[in-house]
This record gives C-alpha cells, structure tokens and sequence, in this order.
C-alpha cells in the first residue's frame, strides 16, 4: 500500500500539492499543443476538423482532470483514500490517453502525468502495477495504430520500446517512491510513538513529583504540626489535672503554654503553606535552642546543648532541625526519659555530626529503627529518607545516658558533587 495514504490531513498543505499538479498538467498540455500545431504546419495543409481532433483532444484531457482529477488529488494529499470515483477518472484518463496517442504520436508524452497521478492516487501496490500496465497498453495501442500507416514494422518496434520502457520506469519509479513514503510512514509511526512514550513519561514524572511534594508535605506535618498538637495535647492534661487538684496557678501557666504553642502551631502552618524557611531567624543554632526551650518549658526535661556553628547549606540545616525535632519527640513520648543531651558539631572531614542521647528504656526489642516512629510511618524511616536525600546516614543505637542515642551523619562527599552548598 502506498505510505502516503497514511499522513494525517492536518500534516499535508493540500493547496501547495495540487498547485503543482495543476502547473505541471498545464505546462505539459501547452508543451504538447506546441508540438502538435508545430507538426500540423509541417504537414500542411491541414483542414479545420484536423486541428479541432488534435486540440480537441487535449482540452478533453485537461477537462476530464480538472472535473475529476483535482478532487481525487486532493483526496489523496489528505490520505482519505482512493474512492469508486477515482478508478473511473484513472480509467477515462487511460482511454484518453491512447485516443491522445492515436490523434497524434508525439502526445504519448501525456504518460509523464499519467502514471504519476496513478501512483498518487491509487493506495494499493497491485492496483497501481495493473493501472499502470493497463495505461501502458492503451497508449501503446494509440501509438501504434497511429503509426501504423506509415511502416508496420517501425510502428511495432517503436510501439514495443515505448511500451516496455515506459511502464518498466513508471514501476520502478513508483516502487522507489512507495518504499520511501513507508520508511516515512515508518518513521512518523516511529515518531508518533515517541511523542507518546514522552507525554506518558511527563505524565508519570508530575505523578512522581506530586507523589514526593505529598511525601515531604506528610514529613513536614510530622516533624511540626503534629509534634505541636501532641504537645498541646499533653499540656491540656496536665492543665486539667491541676484544675482538678486545685492548683490553679498551676492550671494556668499550663493555659498559658497551650496558648503559645497554639501560636506557634499557627506560625508552623503558615510557614508551611508558603514554603518559607523553617529554621526562621538566627539560623539552625538558635532554632534548635527554641525546640529544646519548648521541651523545657512544656514536659519538664532536663534538655542540654552542645552546639558547635557548622556551615551548612538550608536543605541540610533542616534535615538537622527535623532530627532534634523527631529526636526529642521520641525521648519525650517514648523512652520516657527525664535526660536529654543535644550535641552538634563538625566532623573534622567535612559534614556533620549530630546526637541526641537520653536515658529512657533504651532501644526496643530488636532494635528497629522503626520503633520510635510513633505509629505515624513518618518518624525515624522519614528522616533517613531525609537524610539520604543530602547524602546523609541515620543510625538509632545504645546511648551513653542509657537509653537510647539518635544518630544523623551528613558526609561532605555529596556536598562536592553538588547536592550542598
């Protein structure tokens, strides 16, 4: 089948196509009117009916394609397909042309269009071959039985050589033509598929990319809102457990802290709907301070610091605020520890060292480091995948204090290939 049958409308300029069909029909027409009144005024004299036939015939062929062959044409150039209507107009054109040849044999030259309007049109291999013998014979039978009179035995062996010369280079011709247009078709189905293949990855690529905004969102939920509320949580008991003893001075610094960590639950949400920094003003240093203050003020700890200045890009100074967040969530809520130490420093190789160290129950049966996530699947398995992100390591093992130590490394080798500062 002919490839270019396959070309969508939209990607064939139908007007370009059948202006040059028409130029080239028309040039061809002028050309061969040229040569016969040329050959009629070498003959003369020639009668008025002579010159009607010769011309007649001419103007027929240029009728019958401008009343049929344009539209088939044109229907080809958007790959709609031969129609019933196309065959008659191919099969007309086939008995003018051996009528053209027969009035005069010069007008055999009519073959130059004629085969490639069979080419065009026709979308079937087979069909085109048998069209394409059967012009062959038709205006080998015109150039012969016009030939004929003059020597029988020239008009035969000029009949076989332009019969066998012209449909052997029309098939060849439109063979190589329709290989081409199927490496086209080929390689526009190759590209169809590509641009498909690309929209599905962009598609698969923004699912990905919500699906890990989602993932960080949930993270940043855990490592603040939800630490706030649990906070705000226990402060109500301890603030209804006053009321309920009588200690209302008690009750109300308990009040009073509800409040100030409900501000700070505010303060978190807008912070975290408009992705601004999370570390706020004073740097990592001084927000770790504000954590440990608050656990301080809100559960009783006994929260000491050691923290040394370490230069740090943002992404990684909040993978940090995230760990003594999470780490002292965990010391907190479930170690059950009365101790904490915080300790920051540089590694003396680059990056940084960070230790949260309590005295609670110790590590879990096991030793999971699952076994502080609180349920949430966001706690210790969130901030690995955090620490992983920046090129770090989260190790949960025995403490010093005995209990439990919470362990964040960021190694500087990531930071040379580019993912720090």
């Amino acid at each position: 089948m002919n490839a270019q049958h396959h070309t969508p409308e939209n990607e064939r300029p139908r007007r370009p196509v059948l202006r040059w069909w028409d130029l080239g029909v028309a040039a061809t027409l002028v050309v061969l009117a040229a040569i016969g009144g040329i050959e009629l005024a070498s003959e003369a004299p020639f009668t008025p009916p002579e010159m009607a036939v010769e011309f007649g015939v001419l103007a027929l062929v240029g009728a019958w394609y401008v009343a049929l062959g344009r539209p088939a044409l044109r229907r080809a150039a958007s790959g709609e397909g031969a129609q019933r209507v196309d065959f008659i107009f191919l099969g007309v054109l086939v008995l003018l042309c051996g009528l053209a040849a027969f009035v005069m044999p010069s007008y055999a030259t009519l073959q130059t269009i004629g085969y490639p309007m069979i080419w065009t049109i026709v979308a079937r291999y087979r069909d085109a071959i048998i069209l394409s013998a059967a012009f062959a014979l038709s205006v080998g039978a015109g150039f012969f039985a016009g030939l004929a009179p003059s020597g029988l035995a020239d008009a035969l062996s000029g009949t076989a050589v332009l019969v066998v010369l012209s449909f052997a280079f029309a098939v060849a011709m439109g063979t190589w033509i329709t290989r081409i247009f199927e490496q086209g078709e080929q390689y526009r189905q190759v590209a169809e598929r590509l641009r498909a293949s690309q929209a599905e990855v962009a598609l698969l690529s923004e699912q990905a990319g919500a699906g890990r905004e989602r993932e960080r969102l949930s993270q940043e939920l855990h490592d603040t809102l939800t630490q706030t509320l649990a906070g705000l949580v226990m402060l109500s008991e301890q603030a209804d457990r006053a009321l309920a003893a009588g200690d209302t001075e008690r009750a109300r610094d308990r009040v009073a802290r509800v409040e100030s960590a409900a501000r700070e639950a505010v303060a978190e949400a807008r912070a975290l709907v408009a992705t601004t920094h999370p570390l706020g003003d004073g740097g990592l240093e001084a927000a770790i301070d504000r954590v440990v203050a608050r656990l301080r003020a809100d559960a009783g700890l006994d929260v000491s610091c050691e923290l040394e200045t370490v230069p740090l890009d943002r992404e990684r100074q909040v993978v940090l605020l995230r760990a003594v967040q999470e780490g002292l969530a965990n010391a907190r809520r479930h170690a059950g520890a009365s101790r904490v130490h915080v300790r920051l420093v540089a590694r003396p190789e680059g990056g940084a060292l960070l230790h949260i160290d309590d005295d609670g129950v110790g590590l879990p049966g096991g030793g999971a480091a699952e076994a502080g996530d609180g349920g949430g699947g966001f706690g210790l398995s969130g901030l690995a995948a955090r620490a992983r992100s920046v090129g770090g390591s989260v190790v949960f093992e025995a403490s010093p204090l005995g209990g439990a130590r919470l362990e964040v490394m960021l190694d500087e080798a990531r930071e040379a290939n580019g993912v720090g500062a």
